[in-house]
């Protein structure tokens, strides 16, 4: 199988390539590590600059840049996908912020007292087998273990899910009742979640 290509890196320009180099005597004159307040020294001394003085960095910049464009090029012509590993680490932050955001909310309930709620048939069986659907998938990578996880789940007969569906509904029944007690000793409140699909990619229960 061949190795992926890799997008290559857009180069620096000329300002950052000269700020790289003079950042340790910006912070220095600056008397501060702080990037507001390096950047805006560095931004008054590169404008205050002569020609000259730019022009080792400008022709640089113009060099790395005819060599980005190359490369991309080259990139382009063998497949490769622009803009493809950018957007991975857009979903992979967006991902950590819904955690973060995720376990907030989580917190914030177990210090109110709401009874947790309690996994469906789906997320049981998936946690039972979990490493088997990890093996066969070749990867412990969430989204390709829930896919196949998920289409494992569907094509299951009906006799094998009961076990899982019958301790589900016992949990949410007592979830059910524990969560009726708590709206009512908190004076109402709604219930705003809804059910993890038994279909869900994986991604926490």
């Amino acid at each position: 199988m061949a190795a992926e290509l890799e997008e290559p890196r857009k180069p620096q320009n000329a300002y950052w390539i000269w700020l790289g180099e003079s950042r340790e005597a910006l912070a220095k004159e600056a008397g501060s590590g702080k990037a507001p307040v390096i950047g805006k020294l560095a931004g008054d001394k590169w404008k205050a600059m002569s020609a000259a003085a730019r022009k080792p960095f400008e022709d640089r910049a113009a060099k790395l840049k005819s060599e980005y464009e190359a490369a991309m090029e080259k990139f382009k012509a063998g497949g490769g996908q622009v803009g493809k590993r950018r957007l991975e680490k857009k979903e992979a932050k967006d991902a950590k912020q819904a955690k973060v955001a995720k376990k907030a909310k989580h917190d914030a309930e177990k210090a109110s007292g709401k009874p947790p709620r309690p996994q469906n048939a789906y997320w049981m069986w998936l946690g039972e087998n979990r490493e088997a659907l990890t093996k066969e998938a070749g990867t412990a990578k969430g989204p390709v273990v829930g896919k196949l996880a998920g289409e494992k789940w569907k094509a299951l007969p009906a006799a094998v899910k009961k076990p899982f569906e019958d301790r589900a509904a016992v949990l949410k029944a007592a979830y059910d009742k524990a969560l009726a007690e708590w709206k009512e000793s908190n004076g109402g409140g709604e219930d705003g979640g809804e059910d993890a699909d038994d279909t869900a990619v994986l991604g926490g229960a």
